[in-house]
């Protein structure tokens, strides 16, 4: 038994790093239209950021509990990170959660723009809404980066 194309981009977006950076053209490339490979990409994706948006609140308070190291270590990255940075994320948070996600670049995505996203305190659908309007963006940015260098290849082709 193997797998359609749609779930095979599906499936493809959520691997860590790769996302959607790698779901949208394999989805092109395996005869899905632009339509089909954005959205089971995108679908793909914001199910690790629904995860990681769920489980990691109580996986930190249940470690504080087993370990001072640990709880002492998140406290002090709350602390300095909200401290440092909170006048800005509260000015422009919810476009850099956006962002993050829709630039393509290594190591943003769902699953970073989501843990910015909980060191910051953003409640669970604004911030589970923002981490897939960027998808979307981010959906749509590669797909037109493909085909606008597909498009110059083929000229000297």
């Amino acid at each position: 038994m193997t797998l359609g194309p749609e779930l095979i981009t599906f499936f493809t977006a959520m691997l860590p790093f790769l996302e959607i950076k790698l779901a949208v053209p394999l989805g092109r490339e395996l005869g899905l239209s632009t339509t089909s490979a954005i959205l089971f990409a995108v679908s793909g994706s914001i199910i690790p950021a629904a995860i990681t948006l769920a489980v990691i609140g109580p996986l930190s308070k249940y470690l504080g509990k087993k370990s001072t190291y640990i709880k002492k270590f998140f406290e002090k990255l709350f602390k300095k990170t909200q401290t440092d940075h909170s006048k800005n994320f509260n000015r422009y948070g919810a476009l850099l959660l956006i962002t993050i996600v829709a630039v393509p670049l290594p190591g943003s995505g769902t699953v970073t723009s989501s843990l910015i996203a909980f060191i910051f305190g953003v409640d669970y659908w604004k911030a589970l809404s923002l981490v897939s309007l960027g998808a979307i963006c981010s959906g749509i940015l590669i797909n037109a980066g493909f085909a606008s260098m597909f498009a110059i290849i083929n000229l000297f082709a």
